[in-house]
């Protein structure tokens, strides 16, 4: 019988298989025999910090695979306040990346994966601010919801709950974690939850997980814990610090690669709430079956299928696993919703799957969809372990926030051939009520749990097979396969997307005078055919025309492009233009469509609403040609380009080879002088091109104090003139700024700049200072955070030769894509240096 399943149930998918959206993996023998080992354990550990690669993945992974407990990772953000070494995107855009990347992670050192509804806002300097923006009560609501979900026995952070944590967010997690601990634990904190079902939990204990980045760090405290996490696995043909430096490794967005530790290595660890222990975490734990009344049959079924386990012949385990599987059914309901019997539940689910050698796919004949479209699904079952297996049927299921529902259902009661696939193929119309492919944690349509780390996809296909000894289910999500021609077999999500979505192309549109403007859009069919109309709403005093315009596109992908004239005001002001679409059901709120194609991860869609900042104010800049030298990436050349210079980017054979002459001024962008390697030399002929008179901008670089980092930079001194990138920061972008060279140019042409030119700055003013510089250096600007004291290096200039070198940790990577005035001239007058 296939019916609606609850939320509950695509909780534990989400949570359970990390790689959901993945198709799911084969197994080799000493992976079954490991998914054996771990279904005798019944134990639970959630760890909890601030941001995505602030996990300990030697811990996890050495008590996931080698203690075979259940481990999660709770998030407090995802991470999209950080910066990107892989490409341009920031925010929304670098969360969804770093989101995937975690998962990835997760994937290698078998934990799962959690977040809360925080927001990363970039770097914090205390645990005050970090708590006041992510709002406290809702967010310690999340990780009290998290606890009494995952309900673990032991509770460990990264971070103390104190200024040696480094950095506000760090600070915060810590203490959220502190109170959640008990909050979890009393039924009147947080009453809706428990009215919703949950039950209060409490942990037995909570500790801190010391960090130690050199060998000459602080001895751990007297009494702390410890844990060997460099234990070989034979099964795995590793340790568990090499499986966790591959783990780690996959943040790449924020260069953590890491290099392998092999040896013996010891965590420690320190009680900060709950019952002390002193022979281990688990002390005083019992992590056996007998810990729940009742299952003894279950236990005995499950050392059966352990003890008879061939690794040639997998199959053989399928009798006494199917038996295990009817003890647990046989328990009552009540002990059945356990989560952590539900986690072993689905652990033996994919065991049955994995030991009779099932391959099981559903294929899309297209990737991207509309709701209306018609769908093939193409599926093929493959039975390759030797067992008697008979495939009941197949049927095609819709996921939406409220359950999942069959849409077909294909009987079959033919046995499974050995190693050859059984076909079938599913052909229907796309339900009008399929959510759109936009993350749920962003906003996405239904009411689903931020705290779970992906959304579900659309489709799924649910394979009932029969053995001898019992049924199973084998559950996979539809996606798009495909042959890339680099890397080979690719597998991708399905995306459903409006059957309409709007392209502007300028997230800001900048007015540097009354003039009026045209502002163009694209309309692209997301359905197999489309056509309505397009209509743009600004507030008064700003004017549109036309009010709308007409589309028709007769196949999917079909583009159109449209125009309106768009007039600002007399005066400076702030505004946004919004797009509405009306395709038949009247006018609604238009959506973009933004693709996140990296190789590490799956195909990311985002679906943000069509909207455009709107600044007018007065701007002047005296110098057009701009080189621009890509670092990590940014989208500041862009942003240039619409304030009308001219843009190219440099490659490392332009700077060597070609006449830098031509450019009234050249910007090395955010970390160049890490990610070019090139520059170690080339900086020499950019310096060579200052002396003849040309202007050099170096935006922020990072000068890494931890080991082990991948933000070295590729030379010690990237000036004229010697100084250091040091790591003071602003992060409060409302502070005051001091002019401390009021005469100098930068300040006056071509743009008169005043205080109200630092107002209206976004995330942060200012990171990565200069410090100790040459006197031939002037720092023109001093600011600081609350309670600091004044810094001068967020700006640094000196002449060399006839020309004019500047370094600074301004955020203008943030500035001028998001259209800030102020920034905007600042940044106008630095390029214009050396032209009166």
């Amino acid at each position: 019988m296939h019916r609606l399943r609850p939320l509950a149930s695509l909780i534990l998918v989400a949570t359970l298989v990390p790689g959901a959206q993945a198709q799911v993996p084969v197994r080799n023998a000493a992976d079954l025999q490991k998914q054996l080992d771990r279904l005798q354990t019944l134990g639970s550990v959630l760890y909890i910090a601030a941001h995505p690669d602030d996990e300990n993945t030697a811990v996890l992974a050495t008590l996931s695979k080698g203690r075979n407990l259940r481990t999660a990772y709770l998030s407090i953000t995802r991470g999209g306040g950080g910066q990107n070494l892989i490409g341009p995107e920031l925010g929304d855009g670098l969360a969804a990346i770093r989101t995937q990347e975690l998962l990835a992670a997760r994937r290698l050192d078998g934990a799962e994966q959690f977040f809360t509804s925080a927001v990363d806002f970039g770097y914090s300097k205390t645990a005050e601010e970090s708590l006041r923006i992510w709002n406290h009560d809702h967010v310690l609501g999340d990780v009290v919801r998290t606890i009494r979900t995952f309900r673990p026995d032991v509770i460990l952070t990264r971070f103390p709950p104190d200024a040696r944590a480094g950095h506000g967010h760090h600070t915060a997690s810590a203490m959220l974690a502190i109170e959640a601990f008990r909050a979890a634990a009393d039924p009147s904190r947080y009453p809706d939850q428990v009215k919703a079902g949950l039950r209060p939990w409490q942990a037995t204990r909570l500790l801190w997980n010391h960090f130690r980045f050199s060998e000459d760090a602080p001895k751990p405290a007297p009494g702390s814990l410890t844990l060997d996490v460099g234990t070989f696995d034979p099964l795995l043909g590793r340790s568990y610090g090499e499986l966790a430096a591959e783990s780690r490794s996959q943040h790449r967005s924020q260069g953590f690669g890491v290099l392998a530790q092999r040896g013996a290595r010891e965590e420690s660890f320190e009680l900060l709430a709950g019952k002390p222990a002193k022979t281990g975490l688990f002390e005083g734990l019992d992590l056996g079956w007998s810990r729940f009344p009742g299952t003894g049959d279950v236990a005995a079924r499950l050392r059966e299928a352990r003890q008879g386990f061939r690794p040639d012949q997998p199959a053989a385990s399928l009798p006494a696993l199917l038996r295990a599987r009817q003890a647990l059914q046989a328990l009552p309901p009540a002990l059945r919703l356990e989560p952590l019997l539900q986690a072993k539940v689905a652990e033996l689910e994919d065991l049955l799957r994995a030991a009779a050698g099932l391959w099981v796919e559903a294929i899309a004949d297209r990737q991207r969809l509309a709701p209306g479209d018609q769908l093939t699904v193409n599926t093929a079952v493959l039975a390759r372990g030797g067992a008697p297996l008979v495939l009941e049927s197949l049927a095609l299921e819709a996921v939406t926030p409220e359950g999942a529902h069959a849409l077909e259902v294909h009987p079959d009661g033919k046995p499974l051939p050995d190693n050859a696939p059984r076909k079938e193929a599913f052909s229907f119309a796309v339900p009008s009520t399929t959510p759109l492919s936009h993350p749920h944690w962003l906003g996405g349509p239904g009411a689903v749990w931020a705290g779970l780390p992906d959304s579900a996809p659309p489709f799924r296909v649910r394979t009932r097979v029969v053995h001898p000894e019992g049924s199973f289910d084998v559950v996979v999500p539809v996606q798009f396969r495909f042959r890339d021609p680099v890397l080979g077999e690719r597998y991708q999500p399905l995306a459903v997307v409006p059957a309409a979505f709007v392209h502007l192309e300028e997230g800001v549109q900048i007015f540097d005078g009354p003039g009026a403007r045209e502002v163009r859009l694209k309309v692209t069919a997301g359905a197999a055919r489309a056509a309505g109309r397009v209509r743009v709403q600004v507030p008064a005093p700003w004017k549109v025309e036309p009010a709308e315009q007409a589309f028709t596109l007769a196949r999917a992908g079909e583009e159109q492009k449209l125009s309106f004239r768009l007039t600002p005001p007399a005066s400076s002001a702030s505004s946004e233009l919004r797009v509405e679409v009306d395709t038949g059901a009247g006018y609604a709120t238009a959506r973009g469509l933004v693709k996140l194609d990296h190789p590490h991860i799956p195909l990311q869609t985002l679906l943000p609403e069509a909207r455009v900042r709107l600044e007018r104010f007065d701007l002047k800049h005296n110098g057009h040609r701009i080189g621009y030298v890509m670092g990590a990436g940014d989208d500041i050349p862009q942003a240039l380009r619409r304030l009308g210079y001219e843009v190219d980017l440099l490659t490392d054979e332009a700077l060597a080879r070609e006449d830098l002459a031509r450019f009234d001024a050249i910007v090395l962008g955010i970390r160049a002088y890490n990610t070019r390697p090139a520059l170690q030399t080339l900086k020499e002929r950019l310096h060579a091109y200052v002396a003849a008179g040309g202007t050099e901008v170096v935006l922020y670089t990072v000068n890494t104090g931890f080991p082990g980092i991948n933000a070295a930079m590729v030379t010690d001194t990237i000036g004229p003139y010697p100084f250091k990138v040091g790591r003071k920061r602003v992060t409060d972008e409302t502070v005051p700024v001091r002019l401390l060279q009021p005469g100098h140019p930068v300040f006056h042409r071509p743009n008169e700049l005043t205080a109200k030119d630092f107002e209206g700055w976004v995330q942060e003013r200012s990171l990565y200072h200069a410090e100790g510089m040459d006197a031939r250096y002037t720092p023109l600007l001093g600011m600081a955070d609350p309670g600091e004291a004044e810094d001068t290096g967020a700006l640094i200039v000196a002449p060399h030769g006839k020309g004019h070198y500047v370094y600074t940790g301004l955020a203008f990577f943030r500035q001028l894509p998001d259209g800030v005035p102020g920034a905007t001239r600042l940044f106008a007058n630095l390029l214009a240096l050396g032209h009166p």
